[in-house]
């Protein structure tokens, strides 16, 4: 009680008190917790009425969207505890202590909780160093700043966790920084970089966090912060005149299921169903599209209908693949150092012809490239044609871009190897339907190339209809018939299993599993009995009792253990082993 008394008591004669009485000066716990709480988000045509309020990092960081009438668009205001000038000298004297004190990078503490603990001890430390008289509020947010500039990303920490954002763009010094949300598109933000000093230093710091190097020798950045958000900046003047610049393209910390994908419309459950068919049994697959159309994003969808116990080794230039496999070797390809060889590479460097070249050595079931642009495209193409299913992404807008990019420099493929590949999915960012909204504009199978007039003969199986936004189903398969020609069977039942796959999906999205992680093991678990998967699904609750009952008749305790985990994982959560 006493010390309580003298908590709120100022200045010399407080502080000679509690050194004389050895009572430690007592500072409230700095917690803090990233909003995981799904936001209802306005609709309205009328984008002036549109006024909103989410958390970001509570109970500090908060975004308020809403109209500007003087910019007459929305905007994007971070709201944060605002500091008095007093506060904020306080802060900042603190926060150059702490970069003469700290031993250790905050970045390389892998525990979060480890490293703000780290921060609170040498914060106490200071303050008390300092004779500071500082509140239990005072301290929290003069923390959180500290946290934020020393731990996090500085100004833009709270953007970087709103799971809205798609993209942060910095185009110079003292200029708005830009971010497109995936429900209002682009809008602009209320933090700004003050000087060419501060965001040059924040440059440096995104670019070691990236584990790169960036300098005005080597003023371009292209990275992947360790949460897999791909970066892009310069440093130099002179090569950006605005002042180094920065954008950060974040990827979600869920890659998107195929049930997400259907929700937002990018594709139907028809066309999971068609491409869940064809990776099963091997099939060559090129994502395209224009820049942010979605490419990576659905490649890293259908790799989820990989068979698991088939070896995947994908090969990237930044970490952006994100699949929920075992069986999985990643490679990302480095920079060299120091000055180029005679040949023009560098000491060291390892590029995607490298790792792409490796990776056949390794005998997968499956390569995955990030994308292909350059000469490792011809050891792509070679490996398909030697039996090696691929998947990757291609920067193009329709088939015959595709092809004509493919077959002239500087990649410059045979169109004989073309037949390799199976098909090629046209995305498109399609602005009319919404903001952010990515659809599938066309499916096309190669179907061979014509060897006197090298023309590659294609067939489209579905289109999009921006009329209706609907996928419309063109022409039957060739795909199918190959495949069926190749492993046997009839191609009425190849149509029946695609049907089926189809109804698998349906019930996912009646039964609202989305987490791609739930989807990858329902996927799993049709792989491994298919029959008594659809058994399940199609039967009624009443009837699956008897099935239950009959399961735990069954003499093999295999057997039983894993239909009951099964029926568990189908969302019966009353069934119980005996």
């Amino acid at each position: 009680m006493i010390f309580e008394r003298f908590r709120e008591m100022k200045g010399l004669f407080y502080r000679k008190f509690v050194e004389k009485e050895g009572i430690e000066e007592f500072y409230p716990e700095f917690t803090w917790k990233e909003s995981k709480k799904s936001v209802e988000f306005m609709e309205s045509e009328d984008l002036t009425k549109i006024n909103i309020t989410y958390p970001l990092i509570e109970p500090f960081a908060y975004v308020n969207i809403k109209w500007d009438d003087k910019d007459k668009t929305l905007n994007y205001f971070i709201l944060e505890p605002q500091l008095t000038p007093d506060e904020w000298t306080m802060m900042m004297q603190i926060s150059e202590a702490l970069i003469e004190l700290v031993e250790v990078g905050l970045t390389s503490l892998k525990d979060q909780a480890k490293a703000i603990e780290y921060l609170e001890t040498q914060v106490t430390k200071i303050i008390k160093d300092f004779a500071y008289n500082i509140t239990p509020k005072q301290y929290i947010n003069i923390m959180y700043y500290i946290y934020r500039n020393f731990v996090g990303y500085n100004e833009i920490e709270p953007i970087l966790r709103d799971r809205y954002i798609e993209d942060i763009s910095c185009d110079g010094v003292d200029s708005p920084i830009y971010v497109i949300h995936r429900k209002y598109g682009s809008l602009k933000t209320n933090i700004a970089f003050k000087t060419v000093e501060v965001l040059r230093e924040f440059v440096i710091k995104i670019a070691e966090r990236c584990g790169r190097y960036v300098s005005y020798a080597e003023p371009i950045l292209d990275g992947t912060l360790p949460d897999g958000s791909r970066v892009s900046a310069t440093l130099a003047g002179d090569v950006a005149t605005h002042g180094p610049t920065f954008t950060i393209r974040k990827f979600t910390e869920n890659p998107f299921s195929p049930i997400e994908q259907i929700s937002l419309k990018t594709a139907d459950a028809q066309i999971m169903a068609y491409f869940w068919y064809l990776i099963e049994h091997g099939s060559s697959i090129l994502i395209v599209g224009g820049v942010a159309t979605g490419k990576t994003s659905f490649l890293n969808t259908i790799a989820m209908f990989i068979p698991p116990e088939a070896k995947v080794v994908s090969i990237e230039d930044t970490r952006e693949i994100r699949i929920p496999h075992q069986h999985w070797i990643p490679g990302l390809s480095r920079v060299g150092f120091g000055i180029p060889t005679p040949t023009g590479a560098k000491y060291g460097e390892v590029t995607l012809f490298d790792l792409l070249k490796e990776s056949f050595r390794q005998n997968p079931d499956y390569v995955i490239v990030g994308e292909v642009r350059g000469q490792e495209t011809s050891v792509m193409f070679q490996g398909m044609s030697s039996g090696h299913p691929s998947l990757s992404t291609f920067h193009a807008g329709s088939v015959d871009t595709v092809i004509k990019r493919l077959t002239t420099p500087p990649i410059e493929l045979s169109p004989t190897l073309l037949e390799s590949l199976d098909v090629i999915a046209i995305l498109t960012h399609a602005r009319e339907k919404g903001k952010s909204a990515r659809r599938l504009k066309e499916i096309s199978e190669i179907i061979g190339v014509d060897p006197k007039t090298t023309e590659v003969k294609t067939n489209i199986i579905f289109r999009w209809d921006p009329v209706k936004d609907i996928y419309e189903k063109i022409n039957d398969s060739i795909k199918l018939e190959k495949i069926v020609a190749a492993r046997g069977g009839t191609l009425k039942s190849a149509l029946e299993e695609v049907e089926n796959r189809k109804k698998v999906i349906e019930w996912m999205i009646k039964s609202n599993i989305i987490n791609y992680l739930e989807v990858t093991k329902i996927i799993n678990e049709y792989y491994k009995e298919p029959n008594k998967f659809l058994e399940i699904i199609d039967d009624k609750k009443s009837k699956l009792v008897t099935n239950i009952e009959a399961m735990k008749m069954q003499t093999d305790p295999k057997n039983i253990k894993k239909r009951v985990s099964l029926l568990k994982l189908l969302g019966f959560k009353e069934i119980r082993e005996k």
